[in-house]
């Protein structure tokens, strides 16, 4: 599972997702170290072929963590890696190309043409105007319009009570929407400046579908019905729960090049299952490969083509600063002591091709590439550890080996599931280690699919899981690090740690709206500081993204920015 939208998004079962957004142009992307002698990953690695060279029709299967249950990637419960990044990529409006580097163009099959006037005209602060391709609309036959990108600015910007967006960064910063010359003329005035607003409109759906609390909640659950609200080279053709397949078709009114590809799969398996089915034959690709077995077994595969790049997806561990003993601030710093995340880095990667390259991560926001990247990790001090616990009031019961106040023992949950491997082997890792420190560990088992529930639903302590970025570092900081709820307690973002932070609080307004880039990163990276502080996230590594492909597909594979286009995807002749 993962979560994007314009900050960060959920990476379920082996990672979750998240996007971020930066000013004007997105800052340079991550594609390994440019220093010494260190390996450099490339930015993109896939086949690429002029699609009128490819065969007419196929069919290409791919995994899923599990089947979603919200297809509104707008709503917190689906933005989600699998809804908002892979299966949205197919059935939705993808309003940008971007380029290896992050920088963005138009897809003239939705936007035609922009105009971003970032100085204002006296009444707004900046005006961005969108000029949408005429002929483009909705599944229903309904014509993409000015109507639809309001739509959205009122659901997420706190308009609409009942609604909970994945994000409000950069829709509240917006005072109106409105239809210019035409209704495909999209006029979006800014009350304040807000360098990322391209990344509020890399995608859109439809009005019918979020202008109501209602409609936006419920009217997305049913994969076929929701289709309605989206639009895109292929569709939903159907979805069987009882073998968890959603079945993609290509779309007959879809106004662009023509999807080289008959259909689309998603199975939902776990990472054993995937490879397997790709070694098999009965998967065609698969994508973030991330552990050792899954990539020995894909090579089984006789047509077997490993592709590899950088990305901005990376693990971590987070800490519910509402649960027990992780309450106390003094006991989270302790906690991240204890933990080596260079050892954990080192095993997670063990046996796959990404191993020799350096992907340590000391920042909650820019990849080690980024022009702006400070590592500002705590480092790995036991001794420190135990010395904050004894401040903290802890005394070490010798018998035992764990430390204890007014007789109870210092413990915590780590959420687990089972078969995944990543987070399987850093909970093994997390549990050896704090017993080093003289904190016990215990596994509070989950399935894949119910694990985001826990962690949205703050019913765990510790665990771990993957963002996933996007060419925008410092858009969204509220998402994951602000203010976690609203005066009756309900979560507003994406913030798990539960924690208000007033120093985050503070400077996420300014980095919204900062127009210069440097003062925008230095204000960004006092953020990363506070955050390392307070110990709500602990970032272990970025990774590569590795895909296994079989040599006949073309046009799909690794890139960390770079789009490629669904339509384009299709086998060789």
């Amino acid at each position: 599972m993962r979560l994007k939208k314009a900050g960060f998004a959920l990476v379920a079962a082996a990672a979750l997702t998240l996007s971020a957004c930066s000013s004007g142009s997105p800052e340079k992307g991550s594609s390994g170290s440019a220093s010494g002698d260190t390996k450099v990953l490339p930015a993109s690695d896939y086949n690429k072929v002029d699609p009128a060279e490819l065969a007419d029709g196929g069919t290409l299967r791919l995994a899923i963590s599990s089947l979603p249950e919200q297809y509104n990637a707008n709503h917190v419960d689906g933005n989600t890696v699998d809804v908002a990044t892979t299966i949205y990529s197919y059935v939705a409006p993808v309003n940008w190309i971007y380029d290896e580097n992050g920088k963005f163009d138009v897809n003239p099959d939705y936007i035609e043409s922009y105009d971003a006037n970032l100085e204002g005209d006296g009444d707004s602060a900046m005006v961005i105007t969108l000029n949408l391709n005429p002929k483009s609309h909705w599944n229903d036959g309904t014509p993409i319009t000015a109507t639809d990108y309001q739509a959205v600015w009122k659901a997420c910007s706190g308009q609409i009570d009942g609604v909970t967006c994945a994000s409000a960064d950069g829709w509240t910063q917006i005072s109106s929407i409105e239809a210019g010359d035409s209704p495909q003329q999209v006029v979006v005035r800014y009350s304040e400046k807000y360098p990322d607003w391209s990344a509020n409109f890399s995608t859109v759906e439809s009005a019918a579908g979020l202008s109501d609390a209602d409609t936006f909640n419920t009217g997305w659950i049913d994969p076929v019905e929701a289709s309605k609200y989206l639009a895109g080279p292929f569709r939903v053709a159907s979805s069987n729960t009882a073998q968890k397949v959603l079945t993609l078709e290509r779309n007959p009114d879809w106004w662009g090049s023509k999807a080289k590809l008959d259909t689309v799969t998603f199975s939902a398996l776990n990472q054993q299952a995937t490879a397997s089915g790709f070694a098999n034959g009965e998967i065609d690709a698969i994508d973030f490969l991330v552990d050792a077995a899954s990539y020995a077994t894909a090579q089984n595969r006789q047509d077997a083509d490993i592709k590899m790049s950088s990305s901005v997806q990376w693990r971590h561990f987070t800490f519910n600063s509402r649960a027990g003993a992780l309450q106390d601030k003094k006991v989270r710093q302790a906690v991240q002591l204890g933990i080596d995340t260079k050892d954990i880095t080192s095993s997670d990667l063990s046996g796959l091709p990404s191993q020799d390259y350096d992907l340590n991560l000391g920042n909650h926001f820019f990849m080690p590439n980024q022009e702006g990247y400070e590592d500002h990790s705590v480092g790995f001090d036991p001794k420190a550890a135990k010395a904050l616990l004894e401040e903290a009031g802890y005394t070490m019961n010798e018998t035992s080996g764990y430390y204890e106040k007014d007789g109870k023992e210092l413990a915590v949950r780590y959420l687990r599931i089972p078969g995944n491997a990543a987070n399987e082997n850093e909970g093994a890792m997390f549990m050896e280690m704090m017993a080093d420190i003289g904190i016990h560990v215990t596994y509070q088992d989950v399935e894949s699919g119910d694990f985001f529930k826990h962690v949205i639903g703050g019913e765990y302590e510790v665990t771990s899981f993957a963002w996933n970025g996007t060419p925008y570092p410092m858009a969204n900081v509220s998402q994951i690090y602000g203010n976690p709820f609203d005066d009756e307690g309900n979560l507003l973002n994406s913030n798990f740690a539960g924690l208000k932070v007033d120093k985050v609080d503070e400077l996420i307004p300014q980095i919204a709206r900062e127009t210069d880039a440097a003062k925008r990163r230095e204000l960004t990276n006092e953020a990363d500081k506070a955050i390392w502080d307070e110990v709500m996230v602990l970032p272990l590594y970025y990774r590569a993204n590795i895909t296994a492909i079989p040599s006949n597909l073309a046009n799909y594979g690794s890139t960390t920015f770079e789009t490629l286009l669904r339509e384009n995807v299709g086998y060789t002749k």
